[in-house]
């Protein structure tokens, strides 16, 4: 089996330097769902940006990462001209200390925890899906192995 040092040559190696560092997902109301953001995941607006993206006029609200890493932080866009793409077509991840007040948090602010919250041993965490309001999936985590 690889170590972690192997496997990261070997990426970089593939993606000469290239990196995943964020990601975007459309909405249809970018200050409802900004609200929803903020108060069940605690994100921290970075700035607000209006743009064209292919061809169509669109604004987004970019966030401060969340983690103590160094990329990734969540953007919110929406076609300003019309329907975004229709929902389920990403998954936000988001990791916590207190699965429960996060799904808690989700439902008072007009989300829905549609299965409940499980437990997967084998890779030591909890998991909860977590939809906003207009029906996006967020993934949230618990870790419970010991050293995690």
């Amino acid at each position: 089996m690889a170590t972690t040092a192997e496997i990261q040559q070997q990426a970089d190696a593939v993606t000469a330097g290239t990196a995943y560092v964020f990601a975007k997902t459309f909405v249809r109301d970018l200050d409802a769902m900004s609200r929803f953001y903020a108060e069940v995941f605690g994100l921290v607006e970075n700035n607000r940006h209006t743009d064209v993206m292919f061809g169509r006029p669109i604004s987004e609200i970019t966030y401060r990462p969340s983690a103590p890493r160094e990329s990734g932080g969540l953007t919110l866009i929406s076609y300003l001209d019309g329907d975004s793409p229709a929902v389920g077509e990403a998954v936000q991840g988001f990791i916590t200390h207190d699965i429960e007040a996060v799904c808690q948090r989700a439902q008072a602010a007009g989300g829905n925890v549609p299965d409940p919250i499980r437990t997967i041993p084998e890779f030591g965490i909890r998991v909860a899906f977590v939809l906003d309001p207009e029906g996006h999936v967020n993934e949230v985590i618990q870790m419970t192995a010991p050293d995690a």
